[in-house]
């Protein structure tokens, strides 16, 4: 079993799930939680940390956030040092489709697999280049 977690600001952890729902179908494993301007970083805090408590520690658990050094990401690292979860969780920051994909796609959770994911993600950030000038009517 492969427990994940997506955390953002805005809803773009919820797009993020909704978005793999469509390439895989349901997801239970896959858990979503949000800091959105209705919500302080108490409340933020308060449902993540009631989250973790419902995570079965015993199998591989990999938090997914949107920015390295946001909100999001600190909390989830404050609580996991808390909870003594630092060791037996994967927290991978700068979240995309891409990545989430290849999570969900990767044969299980183990550190070096997600190494893997978190570098091959990496590879599908790229600048657009053309190789010829096209005029717009051209396409």
């Amino acid at each position: 079993m492969k427990q994940i977690v997506l955390l953002s600001h805005g809803t773009m952890a919820e797009g993020m799930y909704h978005a793999a729902k469509m390439v895989f179908g349901n997801l239970p494993d896959v858990s979503y939680l949000c800091l959105t301007e209705e919500k302080d970083i108490e409340t933020f805090r308060g449902e993540l940390e009631r989250l973790f408590e419902g995570v079965n520690w015993e199998a591989p658990v990999t938090v997914l956030c949107d920015i390295s050094g946001g909100s999001p990401y600190n909390t989830t690292l404050e609580l996991l040092a808390k909870m003594g979860g630092l060791g037996r969780a994967n927290v991978i920051p700068g979240m995309n489709l891409p990545l989430l994909l290849l999570v969900l796609a990767s044969a299980d959770n183990s550190r070096e697999t997600m190494k893997r994911c978190a570098k091959e993600a990496q590879g599908s950030l790229h600048l657009f280049e053309m190789e010829q000038e096209v005029d717009d009517e051209e396409l």
